[in-house]
């Protein structure tokens, strides 16, 4: 029987998984630094996705954020990104063990990211409260979405309520009318859709789509959109944007 290279791979991963999900997280996360493969996972920063980075630059030519903010560190391929591209304090958030052992260690050598462990609500809390007046402006990143657990809501909520110069982009978003544009779906009232959103605490905000369409964008396709509060709703709507409504 012949194998073909994809097939010895794929089975060479199960056999890792198999073997390090046995180990402790922490040990599993230092292992795994020693496979380049998982240091671009999902084709690199954002997904992969060069439209969506497009997106990110065009927000930072912009807006000088005073900090940024991620949730779902993951293998930090994106954080790295987000570092550069802005050029201000990063802190992510991860809840897995393992993926913060991995990201943590990866992400040593950048001074100004800093990844956290632990429920991005009870750590978004905390950074808000620590926020330098309402007048600081912040760009967050949402994806700490996964399965059972869905934060989202209450992130927006801690964000809205945190800071008044505000900019969030949803990775895994239904951006209408363009159907390739992949978005989550975790059952009934658990769609990243427009309806999920905590419309109470975002009055006034506004939200924003992807100008390029999904047949132009690239790695995964995975749909987002960017929400910006009233204040910073203006100066949001830079070229790779188009605007959606007024909440």
């Amino acid at each position: 029987m012949r194998f073909r290279g994809d097939d010895v791979r794929q089975l060479l991963g199960k056999t890792y998984s198999r073997l390090t999900n046995r180990l402790p997280p922490d040990l599993a996360g230092r292992i795994d630094l020693f496979r380049p493969s998982l240091r671009d996972s999902w084709g690199g920063p954002l997904n992969g996705q060069l439209r969506r980075r497009e997106i990110l630059r065009d927000l930072a030519r912009r807006i000088q954020f005073d900090q940024v903010i991620e949730t779902g560190t993951y293998r930090g391929t994106s954080t790295e990104f987000l570092s550069a591209v802005f050029g201000a304090p990063v802190t992510s958030i991860e809840a897995n063990p393992r993926l913060f052992s991995y990201s943590s260690r990866r992400l040593a050598a950048w001074p100004d990211i800093t990844v956290e462990f632990g429920d991005s609500r009870v750590i978004l809390r905390r950074v808000a409260d620590g926020a330098s007046g309402k007048s600081e402006s912040v760009f967050a990143y949402l994806d700490a979405h996964w399965e059972e657990d869905l934060p989202l809501s209450e992130e927006l909520e801690i964000i809205a309520s945190g800071w008044s110069h505000a900019v969030a982009m949803i990775d895994d978003f239904q951006v209408p009318g363009d159907d390739g544009y992949a978005f989550d779906d975790y059952g009934p009232g658990k769609a990243l859709t427009a309806d999920y959103l905590p419309i109470a605490s975002l009055s006034g905000w506004s939200i924003l789509y992807p100008l390029a369409t999904s047949q132009e964008e690239t790695g995964a396709r995975r749909g987002c959109c960017v929400l910006a509060s009233s204040e910073m709703s203006r100066v949001v709507q830079v070229p790779s944007l188009r605007f959606g409504s007024t909440l």
